[in-house]
């Protein structure tokens, strides 16, 4: 019995001797242990307490890493396990394969000569982009825009957005893919005063009071012309006398004319009885109803001219020839006095280099012709100079 009881005793010691050591080393794992090191490490001296236990997460593959430096704690070296550290790499100049803002962008517009509207919008789809616009005296169109067409409220730009039904327009258009595209729409809130273009309904000479018809707008406009108003037709200067009902007149205010309705000055463009003479393509030719519209090269304006049987109608007149025509402004409409083709519709098509190589080409062509009858000639003058000595030899014997 006391053999055992003093073998219970140095159990006790040896095991209270054992836990009065100090815990600041970790125990060596046996050879060909990994030791992972997302696994639970137990540290003898931590910020944590004795004893604590942390649980290091790991590292995600392809993620770059960098290890921290080791810590001494008292006489213990504690080794920090390696902290994932994940980088994110900017993309730079690099193109994003899926953008295809520029594959959708529309291209861009080619130069051409703008036909000036006036209308009242009917209706306008934000989402399609297009608007149906009632056109003064010519029934209704229908617009297409886009992100290249330039919008302006009263003189100032602004958006597509602030359009509405029912809103007064200018548009710059031209034909783009077979469509009528509008470069630039103006809308006038009749805010503030504008110019008028039109045809004048009346005039009184006693008291200057003028009524037109504007063609932009589609309804009268009235004001008062003045011995201070500067009339002109063409480049000179006339009197109120040249004014007659009919006439088409273009009419400019300034700030204080507008204020007193009053005209600053007013250009006769055309009076009835005038004679034009107009240059350029054929773009509609209707030849029942008499009817020929000519884009004008002087200022890029179409106008129509009517014709009837009286006229006489060049064979090779069809649409996009080039052509001269001479009408004279009737008051109402031009009604044409003679019609020349110039050229066909491949030759007016032509840009203006293409024209002058043309033109070189048929001036060489020209060239070779009298260089050929001139050797034609001189080989018949050889040859009669020939016959005559042949004459003379045979005279002779």
């Amino acid at each position: 019995m006391f053999r055992f009881a003093t073998l219970f005793a140095v159990a006790l010691i040896c095991e209270f001797a054992t836990a009065q050591q100090p815990s600041g080393t970790s125990p060596t794992p046996a050879p060909g242990t990994h030791m992972d090191q997302s696994t639970v490490q137990t540290v003898g001296s931590t910020p944590n307490g004795a004893g604590a236990t942390e649980t290091k997460p790991k590292p995600s593959a392809g993620a770059v890493l960098t290890t921290a430096p080791d810590v001494t704690s008292g006489n213990s070296l504690v080794s920090n396990p390696p902290r994932p550290v994940t980088k994110t790499i900017g993309s730079g100049s690099l193109a994003d394969p899926s953008d295809v803002a520029d594959l959708l962008a529309p291209k861009p517009l080619q130069p051409s000569k703008l036909s000036l509207i006036g209308g009242t919008v009917k209706s306008i789809d934000q989402v399609r982009d297009n608007m149906t616009v009632h056109v003064y005296d010519s029934g209704t169109m229908h617009v297409k825009f886009d992100q290249r067409t330039h919008f302006y409220r009263d003189g100032k730009e602004t958006t597509q957005l602030t359009v509405k039904k029912g809103d007064r327009v200018y548009l710059d258009t031209q034909l783009f893919e077979g469509k009528i595209f509008a470069k630039n729409v103006h809308v006038e809130s009749g805010s503030r005063s504008a110019d008028a273009s039109g045809q004048i309904v009346s005039f009184n000479r006693k008291t200057g009071d003028m009524v037109v018809q504007d063609q932009l707008a589609g309804s009268t406009v009235k004001f008062r012309v003045d011995p201070q108003t500067t009339i002109k037709q063409g480049d000179a200067r006339t009197t109120a006398g040249a004014l007659r009902p009919g006439s088409l007149i273009s009419v400019k205010f300034s700030p204080r004319s507008r204020s007193t309705g009053t005209a600053e000055e007013v250009s006769i463009i055309a009076a009835p009885g005038t004679s034009f003479t107009y240059f350029g393509r054929v773009t509609h030719l209707d030849l029942r109803s008499g009817l020929l519209a000519i884009e004008n090269q002087a200022d890029g304006k179409v106008y129509d001219v009517h014709f009837d049987s009286s006229t006489r109608i060049p064979q090779n007149l069809t649409v996009g020839s080039q052509v001269t025509a001479v009408a004279m402004f009737r008051g109402n409409d031009y009604v044409a006095q003679s019609i020349e083709v110039n050229s066909g519709p491949a030759r007016a098509a032509m840009t203006e280099a293409e024209e002058n190589a043309a033109a070189a080409a048929d001036q060489d062509q020209a060239n070779g012709k009298r260089g050929r009858k001139a050797r034609s000639k001189e080989d018949r003058s050889k040859r009669s100079d020939k016959d005559k000595d042949q004459d003379k030899d045979d005279d002779q014997l």
